[in-house]
């Protein structure tokens, strides 16, 4: 959940390898674009039978700006996995280290920068879905993440690795960690949520639940 945070336990949930600390990072102006409330995101197209061909499968990364690496301003500390010659991840959670590292590092989750250039590109993208809720008939509102656990069992990750979807009726299947491939319209707008805030939606035309 989005409200704790562990020193030891917490590593980007993009990367793989020792434990990586981020610092805030300067995001221009409009990056982060039109902070809405989801119960006013509402998708505009029902979905589909069969996906459109026109569409551009995208990974991940790709909804990154190229370079952008939240490491590269944390200096020894993080690259190394040392702080003053210390072991963080020795540190306890409450040593004023860690939480002055912790601070630094939600600060540059806020501050993750988008693509806005990615504003209205349909695309295909695959990965796990969180349900915001889940009733009877199913969801029709869920995060997309790229790694198992996100924003459930670990921390969220950063905005730009988070997508906002909202399908016109409920469907059935989708579960917490489902893997769930959804093609549509990819807006480039954050949303808070319960669990997380998002920095894009994706307005579904197709959403397949593959288990």
């Amino acid at each position: 959940m989005r409200s704790w945070l562990s020193l030891r336990s917490w590593r980007l949930p993009w990367t793989s390898g020792a434990l990586l600390l981020v610092v805030a990072i300067g995001v221009p102006a409009g990056l982060l674009l039109n902070r809405t409330d989801p119960s006013q995101a509402i998708a505009s197209a029902p979905l589909a039978t069969d996906p459109p061909s026109d569409v551009k499968t995208i990974e991940w990364t790709e909804l990154m700006p190229p370079g952008w690496d939240p490491r590269s301003k944390v200096g020894k500390a993080g690259k190394a996995g040392t702080a003053g010659g210390t072991d963080i991840s020795k540190l306890a959670d409450d040593d004023p280290i860690a939480r002055q590292m912790l601070k630094d590092l939600r600060d540059a989750f806020d501050n993750a920068p988008v693509r806005p250039e990615l504003d209205g590109r349909r695309v295909r993208l695959r990965g796990y879905a969180v349900p915001v809720g889940v009733g009877w008939g199913g969801t029709d509102e869920f995060l997309l993440v790229p790694t198992f656990g996100a924003c459930i069992h670990s921390p969220p990750p950063p905005p730009n690795q988070i997508v906002y979807v909202k399908t016109p009726s409920k469907i059935e299947g989708v579960r917490a960690m489902s893997i769930v491939t959804v093609t549509g319209t990819l807006e480039v707008h954050a949303i808070d949520s319960a669990l997380a805030t998002s920095g894009y939606r994706l307005v579904p035309e197709t959403v397949r639940v593959e288990r």
